[in-house]
């Protein structure tokens, strides 16, 4: 019984920690950028970096995934995927007190 108890507590906790991108629904944030995705990214990951030393970038299909890591919600997730000339920029965020509002800002000044 406690090993069972225990598996859901980790699914449960396991859950709350996904990426919100790979989670249903919109964007918190949806713009469009004049820069390739590859300068967008080059903008925004120094940025974001500075605040959460940890963030990552990784290549996704047709762009880039950059992701600061969150130890009480969900992580903050940046799609950048190319779109006509330029860029499609999608923010993913957790819930609103977790939000933050420095990234956020970074992301609408490299636009």
């Amino acid at each position: 019984m406690r090993i069972l108890i225990g598996a859901l507590a980790v699914a449960t906790l396991a859950g709350c920690s996904l990426p919100a991108s790979l989670v249903p629904g919109e964007p918190n944030v949806s713009e469009i950028s004049a820069k390739v995705p590859k300068d967008y990214a080059l903008c925004v990951l120094p940025a974001w970096q500075r605040e959460i030393p940890k963030t990552t970038q990784a290549a996704i299909a047709n762009g880039y995934r950059i992701t600061a890591p969150s130890i009480i919600t969900a992580d903050e997730t940046l799609d950048i995927v190319k779109y006509k000339n330029g860029s499609r920029i999608s923010l993913y965020q957790g819930p609103p007190w977790a939000k933050s509002g420095a990234l956020m800002k970074s992301v609408h000044d490299c636009l």
